[in-house]
């Protein structure tokens, strides 16, 4: 899985602990047995729910922010024929996909199928339910081939042989599978299947993410080496999720195909780029302007259909009995770090299944691409602030701020010595007269001693800045000191700050252009962290001058140089002879110069120590440092350091977190022109917000009532008074004033008078459903004909049309599962 671009943050407490050992372990059988029998403590990665029917010696901690399933499709135009090209032909892939059958056969009813990047956990979801249900998006591959058949014909292909050819070529489209995720792989092999039926020779290919970062990600999409790759994004989203849609939809987030690298095909649109950087940068007036933006960015991206949404999956993880101290946060679940600073084992080491060890590089420029990196690396850094595990608001940690603003009109004036770093002159630069912000941010630092043993200072953070803006804008074409991904990359913060200055040795003000609307948002908005002292940052920059790495994936591959990892042994080798000759030369960093020479030689010092004690250039400052990684096997131990903030304990409050939660909805048939009524049980909840949508798309209603346990919702007559369908969509939101995320809950409720007789309704089902139907309506009239029912009697269904209809609906509710042969004879018996 990808990394959803945003920030949670780290926790940074002290651990009981003293080790963490991250174990890989591929197999969910296996790490089921493993932490069960305590050879494990925890699994860090979802356990499919099928497997979980006994849960003896075990915790099992399910959280509704699972992440998030999808496909990305391929739009490059090639030398060759590429049917993505078209968007109608992209489009038509939703039809070709059972979301609701993947929830049910393959996550075992743990999760949601989605249209959107919003799973119904998140608070976009409501406020784009109208305009994603408007899509009519359903599976439905009569209808998608048929799309696809009409697209394919206006560009000119012919069927031979049931495949689509172009200037006598077979069309050809390659999937790239991910077989080390069954899941996944299941996803594709199903779509596989249903696009060779739509006309396509499907070729298939299969790998883990490691190959799709050379195959999708880090290459030119114009190859069309892949036309089609089963993606999966980690679980975690923001209070204000406002990256959401940029990193998802838009081309300037790099995430999309040729990923802005002008050496690549690469995907554009200009209005999905506008809208998404106003919601990015939060340039929005109020929460209604923003809605209404979110909506237009989500039909945009909705009909473009490079990137399609399939399922939400809840996440299950398991840990051994004997744990304490587990923290489920609902952007995360329990592998975020707030877990391993406050778990409390049976003996000092935790021991940590992973299903694997890493999958990107660990650099902090341009690195740390997938989740799994990121559960290993997050508990070694001291993060400027974490966010509550329940509600997400912030809690500032090594950063505390204070935020004056005159926002969203007005502005501040801004000290002329204020700076900001200046690539085309190579130093700092004041901002001279007359200049103005609209927000200014006082930073006051808690600084605690790096792993290496000396302490952080404003020197590191002025060195994180000088990297940001040295290597994301370009001075020309011979800079070199320019990473592709970084450039193509907009970075708002850049544009928006006006510039920095450093008060004393722990505090820095930052003026920026930015505004929001929400205080705590705006407060965590522009601070300036680090999470690797500048030394190793300085040694890093030089290997990557001197060409012997890159701090992207796409710019190593295209240079052919190895992307720069810190836990690398071979780059730590390289990186500590740059530190030797650092230390030889006396060598000083411009953007920090001006310090004792001592200074810069003790930090060296520090950091070639450090790489010849642990064979790696990974230096933190959190509560556990990094000892040794390789593929089978990681290991933190706790870093006892008396300059460190934060006690043990510190979390403890957050161990037990408990979810708003729909226990039930009570349905019945929906009578046009009249009142409609249902029942709704609910456990921890404030608020419930309920929809009907038309099967067919479009918002039919939608109300909202304070909850109170069991609660009895009236739908007006004259909503149902223009129905004209024969089934509905019941979709419940239940949310609680303690935790920031909802409990969905969805039915089908069947309309009686639609107009629709049993006949026509047999006649829209496919011969397995038909079959389905007579044989349970044939079971119920041998039971009637036992109660003393005749078959003449009951056959007058077909002939009536009002007991046609509510047979109609009686089909739909036996087709839905929500009712059975065995529940009808409950109603025939006398």
């Amino acid at each position: 899985m990808l990394v959803l671009a945003m920030t949670i943050g780290v926790a940074s407490a002290q651990p009981y602990v003293d080790t963490v050992t991250f174990v890989h372990v591929g197999d969910a059988h296996e790490a089921l047995e493993a932490v069960r029998n305590g050879t494990l403590d925890i699994y860090y990665y979802t356990i499919p729910n099928n497997l979980l029917t006994d849960t003896d010696g075990l915790k099992v901690y399910t959280v509704p922010a699972g992440g998030l399933l999808g496909l990305l499709l391929n739009p490059a135009e090639g030398e060759r024929f590429n049917p993505f090209q078209i968007s109608d032909v992209r489009f038509a892939v939703n039809y070709l996909v059972d979301r609701d059958g993947i929830v049910d056969d393959l996550l075992a009813g743990y999760g949601s199928s989605i249209i959107s990047p919003f799973g119904p956990i998140h608070p976009d979801y409501t406020r784009t339910l109208e305009q994603v249900a408007s899509q009519g998006i359903r599976y439905d591959p009569n209808f998608g081939r048929s799309m696809i058949h009409e697209a394919m014909m206006d560009a000119g292909a012919v069927v031979e042989d049931g495949v689509w050819h172009v200037d006598g070529e077979p069309v050809v489209v390659k999937m790239q599978l991910r077989d080390d995720d069954p899941i996944r792989l299941e996803i594709g092999n199903r779509l596989s299947l249903e696009l060779e039926a739509a006309g396509f020779d499907v070729q298939r290919s299969y790998g883990d993410l490691a190959k799709a970062y050379d195959v999708v990600y880090s290459a030119d999409p114009a190859a069309l080496e892949w036309h089609i790759y089963t993606e999966g994004w980690g679980g975690g989203f923001s209070k204000y999720d406002d990256t959401r849609l940029a990193t998802f939809y838009a081309p300037w987030r790099t995430n999309m195909p040729g990923g802005g690298n002008p050496q690549f095909w690469t995907y554009e649109h200009a209005e999905l780029d506008r809208i998404t950087q106003i919601i990015f940068q939060g340039d929005y007036t109020d929460e209604d302007h923003r809605t209404q933006l979110v909506r237009e960015a989500v039909m945009l991206g909705i009909d473009e259909a490079v990137r399609l949404f399939l399922v939400a999956p809840e996440d299950t993880y398991i840990v051994n009995e004997r744990i304490t101290g587990v923290i489920n946060h609902v952007s995360g679940g329990i592998t975020h770090s707030m877990t391993l600073t406050n778990v409390q084992g049976h003996t000092g080491d935790l021991r940590v299944g992973m299903r694997l060890l890493s999958q990107s590089s660990w650099n902090p420029v341009a690195g740390f691409g997938d989740v799994y990196s990121g559960d290993i690396s997050g508990p070694t850094g001291l993060s400027s602030a974490v966010t509550h595990p329940l509600t997400l608001d912030s809690i500032p940690l090594a950063v505390q701020r204070q935020v004056e603003t005159a926002g969203p009109d007005g502005t501040l004036p801004v000290p002329t010595d204020v700076v900001r770093w200046d690539p085309y002159k190579q130093r700092w630069a004041e901002v001279g007269e007359n200049v103005t912000a609209t927000t200014v941010i006082t930073m006051n630092y808690t600084f605690s001693n790096w792993h290496h043993g000396l302490s952080a200072d404003i020197n590191d953070i002025l060195y994180q800045q000088y990297i940001d803006r040295e290597w994301s804008i370009v001075t020309g074409d011979d800079d070199r000191t320019r990473d592709s991904e970084l450039v193509s990359g907009y970075n708002p913060e850049l544009d928006t700050l006006v510039g920095i200055r450093p008060i004393g040795d722990d505090s820095m003000e930052a003026y920026t252009t930015f505004w929001h609307a929400d205080p705590d948002t705006l407060a965590g908005s522009r601070i300036i962290w680090t999470s690797i002292p500048w030394e190793i940052l300085y040694a890093a920059e030089r290997m990557v001058l001197d060409g012997k790495a890159a701090f992207s994936d796409t710019d190593a591959l295209a240079g052919e140089v190895p992307w720069l990892s810190l836990i690398d042994a071979d780059d730590a080798v390289i990186i500590r002879e740059y530190l030797v000759s650092f230390l030889e030369e006396g060598a000083v960093p411009t953007p920090i110069s001006g310090m004792d020479d001592e200074y810069y030689m003790e930090r060296y010092r520090a950091a070639i120590s450090w790489i010849d004690e642990h064979n790696h250039a990974y230096v933190g400052d959190g509560p556990f440092m990094l000892l040794s990684h390789d593929a089978e096997k990681a290991v933190l131990q706790a870093f006892r350091d008396e300059s460190y903030p934060y006690p043990q304990g510190v979390w403890s409050h957050f161990g037990e977190s408990s979810f708003p939660e729909v226990v039930g909805v009570s349905t019945s048939i929906l009578h046009v022109g009249e009142p409609y009524q249902f029942a709704v049980y609910t456990t921890g909840v404030d608020d419930i917000q309920y929809t009907l949508i038309q099967e067919s798309g479009g918002l039919v209603h939608t109300g909202q009532t304070d909850a109170s346990g069991a609660d009895t919702i009236i739908v007006p007559a004259g909503v149902t008074a223009s129905l004209d369908t024969c089934s509905l969509t019941l979709h419940v939101v239940a949310t609680s004033d303690d935790v920031i995320i909802p409990d969905t809950y969805e039915v089908g409720v069947p309309v009686a008078n639609c107009g629709i007789s049993l006949v026509e309704e047999l006649e829209r089902l496919d011969a397995t459903e038909q079959l389905e139907f007579l044989r349970t309506v044939a079971s119920v009239m041998d039971a009637a004909q036992d109660a003393g029912h005749s078959t003449d009697d009951i056959l007058q269904i077909i002939d009536s049309t009002e007991l046609g209809e509510a047979a109609a609906g009686l089909l739909l509710l036996i087709l839905d599962g929500s009712i059975s042969g065995d529940d009808l004879l409950e109603y025939i018996r006398p």
